[in-house]
This record gives structure tokens, C-alpha cells and sequence, in this order.
């Protein structure tokens, strides 16, 4: 079932048993039959085995052990009190509540009782309200007859041997390897080809890099030695080995299928390899059991999911997929746990992203669970030029839906080469196609962290390459990262700061993401009881052919009273038509110009400050005078003079670029800022940040 690197899994057979509704306390079961509460698979398995085997059951049961009423609002207000604070943010923005039934978790003495009668509890899900359990034969049906059991279903046995799987196949780069021609900021080396398809590299270029966006990868053989995780190794928030956790065997995680996987999203190597997310944070989570492959797999993703959830997950890549004990008509969106278990991830805002499967031109050929979910973004594979990759699964569900719902580059995709400290190679399979979507999601998230997991997959369908006409072989299309970004307005104003000045107050802000924006709207009101007017717009600033667009703005209002106080509120206004994510900023400031006979020359503060490419140095003059500005390092040594000439009367403005008077560009660190100006002198303190790696 493994071929061309992807890891393609399988999870147990979905039992009978639902979830109760999620905003009321499930009712307590009632024993109706052991043989009822026994599944048919169960049943079968116990006929053939002795007494005194012991085998791994799923345990389902019958409610929380809370009444209706008082005491389910208590422990449902105790799990929204236990939430995270990334998970309580991630709900209330884009979930469809805080906590709900499956926060609370599974009732202590069940467990206990379940310990009682001989069962060993390996494993918990607070989801399905259900606990894996090692089992003696011959006790099962005393189980299943205990009036808080719902109903038992078998897990395969632990160690079913299969022959073990190269971990990564593919071409070894050289740095002779044919390189695409680029034109945006970063050097993407070789991975430009696969970001480029996507039209990533639009998005970098406009800032956004997966910053604040917590990314879980679920795979197995992380490594991060690699010098392409130099960056990444201090993002890495939590790496968890269920293998090693439920079964103590540290030799299960032997794949490095996992590394290539990570250097695929979150990778950051100029001039070889760059991710789409290079600037997320990550949860790592081993799952994947390389030696044996059966249902016991399943304890370890659920156990993933609902752990990366509690640690506040937005994005969940996963480049595994099961099949083996499942059938076509199991790929209906319902059946398969993991397929319910991703659903329930996508109800509680996190953006599932899972590979199709590497089916394609197999006797089976479609899509293996969870990429049959409706609310998981299911991606299949195409090649440098567009066109899908035969081993890529199809669809439709067993249902009727579409899928995939889009595609990526995942034949030929550059990445580590995770047996060397800095070697690159090309693979193979939809494992890689699924992280650079995920990696998509997660820079759109740092766009709109509003949008929900249905907005995002709705957003990427829709804009998809083949979304006028999607089929059940490439689905909506290949992603299309920079129309999804631009399908909505976005405007952000990292500050705002206003200066009482000789001819007025001096307004500047600095600007951070500028989508679909046409300006910002300048309204003044007298503080404290005034009505907001209109100042003035200022438009956004665009790029031009010798210089790049400027974050920075500026507006002088001479219209005002010395002595008054006014607050001005500056709007962000979008295109028309274009829904807009935008909060006005508002200060206040008392207008005290200074008495009559005043200093004759005024210094304001550097803007931006920090900064990486350029920060603007100002000054206003209330007689001619002659003006020298100068920059100096920590030292004391000159680096440049800005300006050296006559001024009139009036306020200017000064760039400085970050280079000294030879044009070479200086370090980073902190420089000064002096002003001569007749018989003024002031200065000021600036910090330059270099832009590089996260």
C-alpha cells in the first residue's frame, strides 16, 4: 500500500456507536443483550481464539457518568475552564463553540472498573468517549454485560509483521541541478518550482510567512539535525512519539519520512529549499508504526488529534491514509473513525489537510480515509507542469462527492534528503502534496485568522485552477494560494502616532498587510464630546519600477487650535464589494504648538523603529535655516550623511535606507540620528533588523 514515499495507513472499522449531541448530556445506557453490545467482527474473533489470550478491544461507553442538568453544566464549565488559551482563541474564532460534550472527559471510575474486571486501559478518547483495552478473552462478555458499557469492538492484534518499506525514495539533488528563474525576494533554489505552481511566493512577498499559525504534522521518523531546520528548531512547540508512549518499543519510529515531510512545509534554506509555512510554529506527532501495519494504528492518530487539539492546533497536515480494512462504501464521510475523528477536528476550527492516497492506477484507485471527510481538504498529486501524477487516488466518495477537492505539485517535489546533514532530494507521492497545501492554509490563516476550517476549503476550491469545472480526477484544480488570499480585503496598522508641532499635528503610521486595500480614511473629532468628520483619505502606496511600495504614511493636519485636544480615528478601507478584516486605530493628542519665539527646528522620532529596509527621519523648520542630518553608529563613527543644504520654513521628511555614504548596506544593531539646524541640535536612537531567517 506504500508507494512513492507516501505513508498510506489503516484505522480500525467504524462501530455502530454515534456521538450523542454535543449540546446535551448523552442519556445513560441500559444493558440490552450481551450479544448486542458485542459487534459481529468481536464475536467472530472470540470463536477462534483460547480463553486465556489476551486481545485489544475498543471499549465504548455509555455516558460520562454525569446526570442531566446541574451536573453536566459543571463539568462542562470545568472542561472550558481546562482549555488552552491558543485552543479557547482558535474556538471562539473559528469554532462553533467553547467546549462541548467531548471536552469533558471520560469518567475515572469507569476506567477503574474496567481495571477491575482485568482489562489493562492503553489509550483514551475523550472524543468517542472510548478507551482502547488489552483483554483476556474469556472476560470480554463480563465486560460488555456492565451496565456503563455501550458496546465493544476488536482491534487487531499488535505485531502483525509485513515486510518494512524503503523510508524515502527518490533523486538525490546536486547543486547542478536545473534551476526555475525567479524574480520575488527570497532565493527558493530548486523549491521554487513547487511554491511557484501554488503562487506562493506572492504571498511571501507581502510579509506572510505562517507567523502565529501552529501547524501539527502527523507522521513518524522527525529529525531535526538537518541544517534546513537551523530556524524551525525553536518553533517546534511539542513533539510527541505515541508509538513509544503505547507501546514502549523506541525501534517502531524508524522512518524518516516524517523529516522530508516537515523540510516539504516548514523548511528554510535559501538558495536550496524554502516551505511555504517556513515562519510557523509546529507540533510534531509520531504516529505511524513502520514494522507492522494493523488497527492498533488507530489509538495513535486518534490520540494525535484530540492531543494537538488541547494544544491548540490551527492546521493539521496529515500525509497518511487508510484502506486495508475498509471498502469503497466505507468512504461515505461517516463511516471510517478517523474520518469522523478528522470532522470533529474541523467542527472545532482546526483546518485539516490530508493527502488522497497513491491508489491511482491500483485495482482500488480512490481516496483513502480521512480524505473522504466533507470538512477535510482532501489533495492529490500533478507534476512540474500541471498534469496529475498517475499514482494520485481519485474520487468521487462513495457518496457522490467530488474529490480531491484540490492539487499540488507531488511528483518531483524538492526536499531534505533526511539521511545527510544538508543534501536535497526529489520524491514522490500525495504525502508532499498535502503539506504544501497546509502550508497555503496556514499563510492564509496569518491573513484572516477568522476564517473557518469550511471558509478556507471553500476559498481554495473556488479559486482552484479548474473550479469552473472540477472532476473526480484533479478535483477543483491546483491551488491557486494568491486569488484565495485576495478574495477578501485586509488591512493592518501596526502604529499610529501623532506629534503637536509649529504648523499642526504630524500623523504617521506604519501599515502590515495591505490586501485589496485602496486607503486609509482620516477622521478628527474634538476630544471629548465631537462627532467624527472626514480629514482626508490618504491612498495606498504602490510599488513603482525603482522602488518597492512604503509601510510607511504620513498626514500634517495644520487645521487645528492650539490648546484644544482632538482624537483621530484612521480607517483602512478595502475595495469595493470585497469583504474586509480592518479595526481602526485612534489616539488622542493635546495640540500644544509651543509659545511664540520657540526653538526654530524640530527633530521627531525615527518611523518605522525597528525596522529592516527603510525608516523615514523627520524634521520641521519655523525659519530658512541650514540643515545637517547625520547618522552615526554605536561607536561614535559616521556612516552617512543624509542631508547637508538650506531649508525653508515648513517639515520634512528624510529617508534612510541602511546604507552608508559608499552604498554598502550596514549590519544590524542600533545607530544614532543627529540634526544640526542653525543653533538646534537633537538627535535620536534607531534600531536596524536586518530581514532573514524567523
Amino acid at each position: 500500500m506504500k508507494r512513492c514515499a507516501a505513508l498510506l495507513l489503516a484505522l480500525i472499522a467504524c462501530h455502530a456507536y454515534g456521538n450523542p449531541p454535543q449540546d446535551q448530556q448523552p442519556a445513560r445506557g441500559t444493558v440490552s443483550g450481551i450479544e448486542s453490545k458485542i459487534s459481529t467482527r468481536l464475536r467472530n474473533d472470540l470463536a477462534t481464539r483460547p480463553s486465556d489470550e489476551r486481545l485489544k478491544v475498543w471499549v465504548y461507553l455509555a455516558d460520562k457518568g454525569q446526570v442531566p442538568g446541574a451536573g453536566y453544566d459543571a463539568a462542562l464549565a470545568a472542561a472550558e475552564d481546562r482549555l488552552s488559551t491558543r485552543a479557547r482563541r482558535r474556538l471562539s474564532t473559528r469554532g462553533d463553540r467553547l467546549a462541548g460534550w467531548e471536552d469533558i472527559p471520560v469518567h475515572a471510575p469507569y476506567l477503574e472498573r474496567i481495571e477491575e474486571l482485568g482489562g489493562r486501559v492503553l489509550q483514551v478518547s475523550r472524543w468517542f468517549n472510548a478507551a482502547s483495552v488489552s483483554i483476556l478473552a474469556g472476560d470480554v462478555e463480563d465486560l460488555a454485560s456492565q451496565q456503563f458499557v455501550l458496546s465493544v469492538d476488536a482491534v487487531a492484534r499488535l505485531g502483525r509483521p509485513r515486510p518494512v518499506p524503503p523510508e524515502i525514495t527518490g533523486q538525490v539533488e546536486t547543486d547542478a541541478s536545473p534551476r526555475a528563474v525567479q524574480t520575488t525576494g527570497l532565493d527558493y533554489g530548486p523549491s521554487f518550482v513547487q511554491l511557484n505552481q501554488l503562487h506562493v511566493p506572492e504571498l511571501h512577498d507581502l510579509g506572510l510567512t505562517g507567523s502565529g499559525v501552529l501547524v501539527a504534522l502527523f507522521d513518524t521518523g522527525f529529525n531535526l539535525d538537518h541544517v534546513t531546520f537551523d530556524s524551525l528548531r525553536t518553533r517546534v512547540d511539542a513533539h510527541r512519539n505515541f508509538l513509544r508512549d503505547e507501546t514502549g518499543f523506541t525501534e517502531l519510529e524508524s522512518s524518516s519520512h516524517g523529516t522530508s515531510v516537515l523540510g516539504t512545509i516548514g523548511g528554510y534554506a535559501p538558495g536550496h529549499l524554502v516551505g511555504p509555512a517556513f515562519g510557523a510554529r509546529y507540533l510534531l506527532a509520531s504516529t505511524e508504526v513502520v514494522a507492522f501495519e494493523n488497527e492498533i494504528e488507530e489509538d495513535f492518530w486518534v490520540a494525535a488529534m484530540e492531543w494537538a487539539d488541547s494544544l491548540g492546533a490551527d492546521v493539521i497536515s496529515s500525509s497518511l491514509g487508510y484502506i486495508d480494512w475498509y471498502s469503497y462504501e466505507d468512504m461515505d464521510g461517516e463511516t471510517a473513525m478517523i474520518t469522523r475523528a478528522a470532522s470533529m477536528a474541523s467542527d472545532r476550527g482546526i483546518v485539516v489537510v490530508n493527502s488522497m492516497g497513491n491508489e491511482g492506477g491500483a485495482p482500488y484507485e480512490k481516496m483513502v480515509a480521512p480524505a473522504d471527510a466533507e470538512g477535510v481538504i482532501s489533495v492529490g498529486a500533478v507534476d512540474a507542469s500541471g498534469r496529475r501524477a498517475e499514482f494520485s487516488s481519485i474520487g468521487p466518495t462513495y457518496d457522490g462527492r467530488i474529490k480531491p477537492d484540490v492539487m499540488a505539485m507531488g511528483e518531483g517535489v524538492y526536499t531534505v534528503d533526511p539521511f545527510t546533514m544538508d543534501g536535497y532530494m526529489r520524491v514522490d507521492g500525495t504525502s508532499f502534496s498535502a503539506p504544501l497545501v497546509a502550508g497555503v492554509a496556514a499563510l492564509l490563516l496569518e491573513a484572516y485568522p477568522h476564517w473557518t476550517p469550511d471558509k478556507v476549503r471553500r476559498v481554495l476550491r473556488q479559486t482552484a485552477g479548474q473550479a469552473a469545472s472540477p472532476d473526480t480526477l484533479n478535483g477543483y484544480g491546483i491551488v491557486q494560494a494568491a486569488d484565495a488570499l485576495m478574495s477578501e480585503s485586509r488591512g493592518t496598522v501596526r502604529s499610529f502616532t501623532a506629534e503637536s508641532g509649529p504648523s499642526g499635528v504630524y500623523l504617521s503610521w506604519t501599515a502590515g498587510l495591505e490586501i485589496n486595500l485602496l486607503s486609509y480614511r482620516i477622521e478628527r473629532r474634538d476630544f471629548p464630546n465631537g462627532s467624527y468628520e472626514l480629514l482626508d483619505s490618504v491612498p495606498v502606496n504602490r510599488s513603482g519600477v525603482d522602488r518597492p511600495a512604503s509601510n510607511a504614511y504620513s498626514y500634517n493636519d495644520t487645521a487645528v487650535v492650539p490648546g484644544s485636544a482632538y482624537e483621530y480615528r484612521l480607517r483602512p478601507m478595502g475595495r469595493p464589494g470585497r469583504t474586509l478584516t480592518a479595526e481602526p486605530a485612534t489616539l488622542r493628542v493635546d495640540h500644544v504648538p509651543g509659545p511664540s519665539g520657540g526653538p526654530a527646528a524640530v527633530l521627531y522620532p525615527n518611523a518605522p523603529n525597528p525596522f529592516a529596509n527603510s525608516t523615514d527621519i523627520r524634521f520641521e523648520l519655523t525659519e530658512p535655516a541650514r540643515v545637517t542630518l547625520t547618522i552615526y553608529d554605536l561607536l561614535g563613527r559616521r556612516v552617512r550623511i543624509l542631508t547637508d543644504r538650506m531649508y525653508g520654513p515648513g517639515r520634512y521628511v528624510r529617508t534612510w535606507n541602511g546604507m552608508d555614504d559608499g552604498g554598502r548596506a550596514l549590519p544590524s544593531g542600533v545607530y544614532l540620528y543627529h540634526m544640526a539646524a542653525g543653533a538646534v541640535e537633537d538627535r535620536g536612537k534607531m534600531l536596524l533588523l536586518r530581514a532573514g531567517a524567523p
